[in-house]
């Protein structure tokens, strides 16, 4: 009987076993042909425009999100669906910084579009223009937004020395990169024009003055501190329009130019020499402060002496006291003679009348 009852046990383990398989199988095939049956509902584009920067529509997604599917997605088997390629192909749009496709228990498919955002423009002398996204990625320019961004001309990318061309464009990158995170300078810096030597200058929305900046290199951070120091303490009590140029491209030193001053508009100087101010007080050299002389002046050659000229010194007078000179005294008339006429001859020069001794004389 015991044997009879171990046999009956296996028995139904081996029933138990079988029949669960056969759900199990019965559920997913159950499963799989019931997703072959789903299709989309619906597809819905979210954009983030809240970010200020519009490059791209949900029309244009929705379009793209159908090709990348191919064809139209509402009404296809979910089954038929690659959504990691669908997002691949998203980001490959130069206007996409990051996409993400996914479904919902609605059967929607949902596109969620993360745009680049460009820091700022660039426009050579060659024409080229385009933007620099805040990941340093270049976006094509678009003819259905305008990015309000600061610009910068000249000297970009124009040369065949790719490596110094990338020079230029790292530093036009974390120029653009400050200014994006500071408020006051970001808010106040118009364009940036790029000289061949790789200096910039910089032009405000105000156009009072031009800021002669230089390389925006690791000195970038102390330039910047000291024209915020020049604007407190020196614009804000000179005036905006007080000066035409602002020289920060010399360590230590702040170098403002008056208006009508001539190093208003004046060549490319070399970065060796400091500008010198020019005659009539029209130039004036701060050291983190408004208006001060330089601290680092430049040492002028010393001047030529003159020569001395040999010159004769006086004869020691002699030990004994000179004498009185000897005046001639007018002789005493005699008691008999008729005084001498007063009035001096013509042809006499007059001498000074002497005064006359008091005499008492007795007459005989």
């Amino acid at each position: 009987m015991k044997k009879f009852w171990n046999i009956f046990k296996k028995v139904m383990l081996v029933l138990s076993v079988t029949a669960f398989v056969v759900l199990f199988v019965f559920a997913l095939t159950s499963a799989v042909q019931q997703k072959k049956s789903l299709v989309c509902s619906s597809i819905q584009v979210k954009i983030d425009y809240e970010s200020g920067v519009s490059f791209l529509t949900t029309d244009e997604i929705t379009a793209k999100v159908n090709s990348l599917a191919g064809g139209q997605i509402t009404g296809k088997p979910l089954s038929a669906l690659d959504f990691r390629a669908i997002e691949m192909g998203l980001q490959q749009d130069p206007f996409i910084q990051h996409a993400r496709v996914y479904i919902d228990h609605a059967r929607t498919v949902h596109a969620e579009i993360t745009q680049k955002q460009p820091v700022i423009r660039i426009i050579n002398n060659d024409g080229v223009g385009y933007y620099l996204s805040d990941m340093n990625e270049r976006i094509p320019l678009s003819g259905k937004f305008t990015a309000h961004v600061p610009v910068a001309i000249g000297e970009v990318e124009t040369r065949e020395d790719l490596y110094g061309d990338s020079i230029i464009l790292s530093e036009i990158y974390g120029l653009a990169k400050y200014l994006q995170h500071d408020s006051l300078m970001g808010s106040m810096i118009d364009h940036v024009y790029v000289r061949s030597s790789g200096d910039m200058e910089l032009y405000t929305k105000m156009g009072y003055h031009t800021i002669e900046f230089g390389r925006a290199d690791e000195s970038m951070q102390e330039k910047f501190d000291k024209l915020k120091i020049f604007y407190r303490d020196g614009l804000t009590k000179v005036g905006w329009d007080h000066y035409s140029v602002i020289n920060l491209k010399y360590k230590g030193q702040v170098i403002g130019v008056r208006k009508g001053g001539e190093l208003a508009i004046r060549p490319e100087m070399p970065e060796e020499k400091p500008a010198e101010p020019i005659a009539g007080d029209s130039a004036v050299v701060v050291d983190d402060q408004p208006v001060a002389e330089p601290t680092e002046k430049p040492t002028p050659a010393p001047a030529a002496k003159p020569a001395k000229t040999p010159t004769e010194k006086p004869a020691k007078p002699s030990g004994d006291k000179p004498k009185k000179p000897a005046t001639d005294k007018p002789a005493k008339p005699a008691a008999n003679e008729p005084a001498p006429d007063d009035k001096p001859k013509a042809d006499e020069p007059k001498r000074p009348k002497s005064k006359a001794k008091k005499t008492n004389h007795k007459r005989n």
